[in-house]
């Protein structure tokens, strides 16, 4: 399933950028994104108007469709659940809410908390511009987390971003502890699929079962992760690239894959339970589909569909990293 930037979004964003040269795009983006890896927060990395423009041009429909990817995973579990609140924290120019918004469009109460002003003045821009009332209506806190934890209300469904990867990782299990009060339906963290977002969001991981919170997704097992060192749990999604898209980011080809991982937990018990989740590419040969499961034991299986099987091969070869496998109803 693919998840492009919906076009009143993308006109939006491109007509953020109208004034600014193509060059002038595709510099402060390259400034950006080196603040980005010196390990500077989105604070000091975008720091004008001018270069939110950029921001929103080269990563918000990454972003997008990672989130948008990782909410339709918990929904698939969850069937039943279509919250009416959301709480967006760390939310930059609200992607993630635009995101959440796409797939529950009955949101009507909308909070959106970011230390960065002009990301808030951007997403409130946007929220205008392709006429999404929720956004244009939403109550929006200019506020570092820790300075606004006990003002902020709390939602049947929280998101919080692409943030861990900023936090000092000794605050990361209390403040997962305190995002998760702030819950009262479905709380969902996305970070970039690399060794080092996966450290961040296993730190949550463990915090939040050991406060009795129901995981949803991805994994299908709260025992201890069973990736081994130096491998780490992450997929991918693929989305298209819009020509702005390709000539901020310096790209020739017309598409990206952006990697991504991702974790939510529930307040309910899940309505559907998988057997297991593909951990790995899917790789189709003469003999059958092979593929890697992390399932419901807490081990790592590599499993084959073979091509004699023709039911179990067809559906196996449609499958893709990340997918789920189900086997029954739960009741929890």
């Amino acid at each position: 399933m693919s998840f492009p930037l919906p076009a009143a979004l993308t006109a939006a964003t491109e007509n953020l950028a109208s004034g600014i040269r193509q060059s002038e795009i595709a510099k402060r983006w390259a400034s950006i994104s080196a603040r980005y890896r010196e390990g500077k927060g989105s604070q000091v990395a975008i720091a004008s108007p001018d270069e939110v423009a950029a921001y929103l041009l080269a990563r918000m429909p990454a972003t997008f469709a990672a989130v948008s990817a990782s909410l339709c995973a918990a929904s698939e579990l969850m069937p039943s659940f279509s919250p009416s609140s959301l709480l967006d924290l760390c939310a930059g120019p609200a992607t993630a809410s635009f995101a959440a918004l796409s797939l529950w469009p009955g949101i009507s109460s909308v909070t959106l908390l970011d230390t960065n002003p002009f990301f808030l003045d951007a997403a409130h821009v946007l929220g205008d511009a392709s006429g999404i009332a929720a956004i244009r209506q939403a109550k929006f806190v200019h506020s570092t987390l820790g300075s606004a934890r006990s003002e902020l209300p709390s939602a049947e469904l929280v998101v919080m971003s692409y943030a861990l990867v900023e936090l000092n990782t000794a605050e990361i299990a209390t403040l997962a502890r305190h995002i998760w009060s702030h819950s009262t339906g479905l709380l969902l963290f996305v970070e970039p699929g690399t060794p080092e977002g996966f450290r961040r969001i296993l730190i949550c991981r463990d915090a939040l079962i050991k406060e009795g919170a129901h995981l949803v997704a991805p994994c299908p097992h709260v025992a201890s992760c069973p990736m081994p060192p130096p491998a780490w749990c992450h997929f991918t999604e693929r989305l298209p690239r819009s020509r702005r898209h390709r000539l901020a980011k310096g790209a020739q080809v017309n598409f990206e894959d952006e990697p991504y991982i991702y974790l939510a937990f529930a307040r309910k018990g899940l309505e559907l339970r998988p057997r297991g989740r593909i951990v790995s590419r899917v790789r189709v040969s003469k003999a059958g589909v092979r593929f890697t499961v992390c399932g419901e034991d807490g081990r790592l299986t590599d499993e084959m569909a073979p091509r004699r099987d023709r039911g179990i091969y067809a559906k196996m070869r449609r499958a893709e990293w990340g997918d789920a496998s189900f086997s029954r109803q739960t009741g929890e």
